[in-house]
């Protein structure tokens, strides 16, 4: 049974905040991170309001997947995920 855009929004939420709030995160979690975004902005029952920040998510996801230094990139966008927490909350 897939995912229902607020269970995907949840579940994205729950990552976004452990990166922020701990500061580190995994490869794997980005990845995921980056699955969401995909299946949220290709599902025509996401809110248009949040597809920007959506795509933002989706560029953070995907340098992290790539980046040799994770901690230090998760800890560089700290004032975008704190942005991003504050728009998927509402």
């Amino acid at each position: 049974m897939p995912l229902q855009v607020t269970d995907q929004l949840s579940l994205l939420m729950d990552i976004l905040r452990s990166h922020q709030l701990d500061q580190c995160g995994s490869s794997s979690e980005c990845a995921q991170i980056e699955r969401l975004t995909n299946s949220l902005l290709q599902n025509p029952q996401t809110p248009l309001e949040l597809r920007e920040t959506l795509t933002s998510i989706q560029s953070y996801s995907k340098s992290g997947v790539q980046s040799l230094a994770l901690d230090q990139h998760i800890t560089g966008y700290q004032n975008e995920l704190t942005q991003w927490m504050s728009v998927l909350e509402h």
